[in-house]
């Protein structure tokens, strides 16, 4: 027998619209007794809720907030469940700030465990100390998914949490920073585990597309990129070392970059170990001179496999190792370099270049390619491995 959840809250299907009635017997029936009841809460124009910081009062742990797509100016909310899932349904539930900051800090300020956040676009953050965020992540562990952060001083940004992991996953950072050299497309701390995969991190003003202080890092399938216009610093910058592995990643340096190199490991490390693997990368230099991959660890030997490094500029400073690398100061045969569609073509020097990793100890390989705007598809191929982030194919 399945027993009614019970709560002194406002009942969140408070509603007389048949298609909450039908959301609620669906609900209802694809349950069973052993799993805890979880309350489903609406918001949006006509419902029982209109904005979505009157449920972030309320909410209990485990709760399910669906926010229909639209814009909700200067709403922000402080998120203090465990266990939430909160997702736009029909689009992108749109947040501009408009001047308005959760706690000084945030439009949203995340204190539960365990959150996840699908389509919702974060834009505008702006506060005082300079640091505003679309989401500032201070409980343990977060999920990204789909989501969109515009012109915030901070991307996300997090705070000190060793049990925490952070995972964001099809989502865009476009044109956030205060322009100070200190706040980023997104910022993580000092975190557990980070990872980012099937991303668009872009034109981060001033500021790095990723910057990160976790312990393990994984940037796995991801576009970065300062394009034509942008004036980012580093685009990855792993400032604490520890293990990192950047794999099939898109990643390009414009010509307005504030910083000489594409990727800075432990560039303010604390003691300790790691490992830095960076596997069917495309780099594309075009500020004129540079390094491409910055190794600040000496006790670390940074392995450099089936990447395509593309432009001018040396390939690495520090220890390394480095198999199955095209470097060339031309366009490697990409099908359209300025449309950055770095696909390669027929004539490719990258095709057949790159070596089994497993040849020189790396249990990994490139399983997947990066596809515009914020998705992947599977790698695929037969015979040799190709250098850069995509195995050729045929148009």
């Amino acid at each position: 027998m399945i027993v009614a959840k019970t709560s002194a809250r406002p009942a969140p299907f408070a509603t007389s619209k048949l298609r909450y009635r039908i959301r609620c017997v669906v609900f209802a029936v694809s349950i069973t007794p052993t799993v805890s009841h979880a309350a489903f809460f609406f918001v949006g124009p006509g419902m029982p809720y209109t904005r979505p910081s009157e449920v972030a009062q309320i909410a209990a742990d485990g709760d399910v907030i669906e926010i229909e797509a639209g814009t909700y100016a200067g709403d922000v909310a402080v998120w203090r469940q465990n266990n939430l899932t909160i997702r736009g349904v029909g689009g992108y539930a749109r947040l501009p700030a408009q001047g308005n900051a959760a706690e000084d800090k945030a439009i949203w300020v995340i204190k539960g465990d365990n959150t996840l956040v699908e389509n919702i676009h974060f834009e505008g953050a702006a506060v005082e100390d300079g640091n505003g965020a679309g989401i500032r992540q201070e409980g343990t562990n977060l999920t990204v998914r789909n989501c969109r952060f515009v012109r915030n001083e901070n991307g996300i940004l997090s705070g000190t949490n060793p049990r925490s992991e952070i995972i964001i996953e099809n989502s865009e950072f476009d044109n956030n920073g205060a322009g100070d050299g200190y706040t980023h497309n997104l910022y993580i701390g000092e975190v557990r585990r980070f990872v980012m995969r099937f991303s668009y991190s872009h034109h981060a003003h001033v500021g790095h597309q990723i910057k990160t202080r976790a312990a393990t890092n994984e940037i796995l399938y991801n576009r970065l990129m300062d394009e034509n216009d942008g004036d980012a610093s580093y685009i990855v910058d792993i400032a604490n070392g520890g293990d990192a592995h950047l794999v099939g990643n898109l990643i390009q340096q414009g010509p307005n970059a504030e910083n000489w190199a594409l990727i800075s490991y432990a560039a303010e490390f604390k003691p300790g170990t790691g490992e830095l693997v960076i596997l069917n990368n495309t780099l594309v230099n075009e500020r004129g001179s540079g390094i491409f991959v910055v190794n600040h660890d000496a006790g670390v030997e940074a392995l450099l496999l089936n990447n395509v490094f593309s432009g001018t500029g040396s390939v690495v400073e520090g220890r390394a190792q480095l198999h199955g690398n095209l470097v060339t100061a031309k366009q490697a045969g990409f099908r359209d370099s300025r449309g950055y569609d770095y696909r390669l073509t027929a004539d490719s020097q990258a095709i057949g270049r790159g070596v089994d990793p497993s040849e020189v100890g790396v249990q990994r390989k490139a399983e997947f390619e990066y596809r515009h705007l914020n998705n992947m598809a599977p790698r695929t191929g037969v015979g040799p491995i190709d250098a850069g982030a995509h195995q050729f194919s045929k148009p």
